[in-house]
């Protein structure tokens, strides 16, 4: 428990409540709510480092950027020393609205009128609601048979498609050496590659052209200029070597006769002046060609004869399109007859609906006495419900001076109150001296300290600037989260600037300095990322983050994008730095392993809920959830035999049986929590041992 050691319990840096972050997605009927973070709870200590593992699409992310404010949080609420930075306003929202309706239900529970009224809606809505039901039942049964009818017609178009390119791509080739072997015998392909070999030649010849003028008009020493003048005419001749090379070996394999002929020129670097010496109206040439379109023919005819075939081969299977049209046609017009009846009968029911709540409303009329209200009892409904409304509005109301980190009504009353007292005894001390007959000195003393006093309350007051850069994050991608317009230096600056340093000169000092906190040089600063490996990078964004001296830092998957060398040199930095520091860490990972050795507590994320959270020794010893253990069984082990044996658990959600016992999180033992039902808990418990 060493590592523990310097961890300060009795003070909590960060605060997370009851954390929701729902993402809306759709529209109309197909409208969803993902719940991407589904009531989170945890607390983050002084010099701590907190693990937030899961798969892909958990929701650690989510939490990690709710933290930091980059989303409006759904509900909840994120305390940070101590000062509520986050809170959900349409948790507030939600419940005004769910009291309202409550309160309108048990008001009409006490008008009988009204419940009559309201019973009749309710049993014409639910059968409203199965007709609409079975209108949603008959579109998707339309639109999946239909899909099945385009599919049978695009399975065997795709099919003549995929034969027509076959086709079409062996014919190409075909032609390609048909030409080939013309060429061959027109001896264009040796003119081609003469053209190509002159033209290289000749591009390498102005490079090097170049590369002198430049060398020759550099301001450096004669000696040193002839030294890269003969490393440049080095260079050349190796290129010349190398593209004579080329050339030799490509006439061997296509006319040995002319390379006899051009070797000795070729080889002394000269550019070849060529013409083809085959008279293409020869009659022995003239037959060689119409003997290779003849040979050229045959193929091409035995290739469409293949063609033909596999055609059909395929329309043997071919579907009759038109009358799979009229399927769909027809099936259309029967779906849309039925859905018309189906409306005809909710249209009935609508109208039998408001004729009895007529026929109630005249019974009402004729018999009054039998349809008094409870207006005592509506009272109390009333006066409880809009006491709840009240509180949440209340709330509501603060928490948006809490998501703008300005003061509350009552906190900045509360500050009025106190500098009005120092006021206070400041003239009450004021009028005692001026009596006893103090020097104006010792009156002066006094004000200079009630000035210090009324600096120090007026510093307390939440600025968004200074109480949010305490808090920073390193990101995933180390490319992404860097500006490629912004040097080092003002990449690294940019929170200095935010937070109102004006500075030059401490602004560079402070670049200098976590330069060379995470392993740079103070060279660096002038650089731009593009000039940096990914590990530097991800330094660069590690200084980023320590320029300010900041509180906290999330660490969003820091290290996922990176080489394993890479990523070992980073956690270790981290570590060094942890310690060096004191920094408190929330780390975001989905690499078990990693977590093991650098976090001093982890909580185990699943479809947005924490399943279980121990600390990193706890967790590996005895982990109970059983997706930890499945995520436990996933980390790869160096053993190749161990590894080829070992057997890996795979996490069944159906598992769990939380129909009638709900599941939350609990303290199984002392600083160990997990997702589970009563029933789970009591088997964790005699798993650990716990009477």
């Amino acid at each position: 428990m060493s590592r523990h050691k310097n961890i300060d319990y009795n003070q909590k840096v960060l605060e997370v409540r009851n954390l929701y972050q729902h993402f809306k997605v759709g529209i109309g009927s197909r409208k969803l709510v993902v719940k991407a973070v589904d009531g989170v709870s945890f607390d983050i200590y002084k010099r701590e480092v907190f693990g937030l593992v899961g798969e892909s699409g958990c929701g650690k992310t989510t939490t990690g950027r709710c933290i930091i404010k980059l989303y409006d949080i759904t509900d909840g609420t994120i305390k940070y020393n101590g000062r509520i930075i986050s809170a959900g306003l349409q948790g507030n929202k939600y419940r005004i609205r769910k009291a309202k309706l409550a309160c309108k239900n048990e008001i009409t529970e006490h008008r009988p009128l009204a419940k009559k009224i309201k019973n009749i809606k309710d049993e014409a809505n639910n059968e409203i609601v199965l007709m609409n039901a079975e209108i949603e039942k008959l579109q998707k049964q339309q639109e999946n048979e239909i899909i099945r009818i385009n599919k049978i017609i695009n399975d065997y178009e795709e099919k003549v498609s995929i034969a027509l390119h076959a086709f079409e791509s062996k014919r190409n080739k075909v032609r390609l050496e048909e030409k080939a072997e013309i060429d061959r015998i027109r001896q264009r392909d040796v003119l081609d590659l003469f053209r190509i070999y002159n033209k290289t030649l000749h591009l390498i010849e102005q490079k090097s052209k170049s590369k002198i003028a430049y060398i020759k008009g550099l301001p450096i020493p004669e000696n040193e200029k002839i030294e890269r003048l003969a490393e440049e005419n080095e260079v050349h001749k190796e290129n010349i070597a190398q593209t004579i090379d080329r050339l030799i070996n490509k006439l061997s394999e296509v006319s040995p006769d002319i390379l006899a002929q051009y070797e000795d020129q070729i080889r002394q670097g000269h550019k070849i002046k060529f013409k083809p010496e085959v008279n293409l109206k020869d009659p022995e040439i003239v037959e060689k060609i119409n003997a290779v379109k003849v040979k050229y023919q045959k193929i091409y005819e035995q290739l469409e004869a293949e063609h033909q075939v596999e055609i059909a081969k395929i329309d043997e299977n071919k579907p009759d399109k038109e009358a799979l049209e009229n399927e769909i046609k027809q099936l259309k017009l029967s779906t849309a007859q039925k859905i018309k009846e189906i409306n005809a009968k909710i249209k009935e029911i609508n109208q039998q609906a408001k004729q009895r709540i007529n026929e109630v409303k005249q019974h009402a009329k004729e018999h009054p006495e039998l349809y008094v209200d409870n207006l005592e009892e509506i009272e109390k409904i009333k006066q409880k419900y809009q006491a709840i409304i009240d509180e949440e509005k209340r709330q509501l109301k603060i928490n948006r001076y809490y998501n703008k980190l300005k003061e509350t009504p009552e906190e900045k009353a509360e500050r009025i109150r106190k500098l009005k007292q120092l006021k206070e005894e400041f003239n009450l001390f004021k009028q005692k001296a001026l009596a006893r007959g103090e020097s104006k000195e010792v009156i002066a003393e006094e004000k200079r300290k009630l000035k210090k006093k009324i600096k120090e309350i007026n510093a307390q007051k939440p600025s968004y600037a200074r109480n949010m850069s305490t808090m920073q994050m390193v990101f995933q991608d180390p490319i992404s989260s860097l500006n490629p317009r912004m040097t080092v230096r003002e990449i690294i600056s940019e929170g200095l600037v935010v937070r109102g340093e004006r500075n030059k000169a401490i602004i560079n000092e402070k670049v200098n300095r976590v330069l060379e906190l995470v392993g740079l040089s103070r060279d660096h600063a002038t650089r731009y990322p593009h000039e940096f490996s990914g590990g530097q990078r991800q330094r660069i964004g590690i200084a980023r983050a320590l320029v300010v001296d900041p509180d906290l830092i999330i660490a969003d998957e820091p290290i996922s994008a990176l080489d394993v060398s890479i990523q070992a040199q980073i956690i270790n930095l981290l570590n060094d730095l942890k310690e060096q520091l004191g920094l408190t860490i929330l780390f975001i990972a989905h690499d078990l392993s990693v977590v093991k050795y650098f976090c001093d507590r982890i909580a185990v994320m699943y479809y947005g809920k924490i399943v279980e959270l121990a600390s990193s020794e706890e967790l590996f010893a005895n982990p109970l959830h059983p997706y930890t253990k499945a995520l436990l069984s996933a980390i790869p082990h160096p053993d190749p035999d161990y590894e080829a044996k070992r057997v890996r658990i795979t996490y069944d959600p159906s598992v769990h049986n939380y129909l009638h016992d709900k599941p939350e999180l609990v303290e199984i033992k002392p600083g160990h929590f997990v997702y589970a039902n009563k029933e789970e808990q009591a088997k964790y418990k005699q798993q650990l041992g716990i009477e």
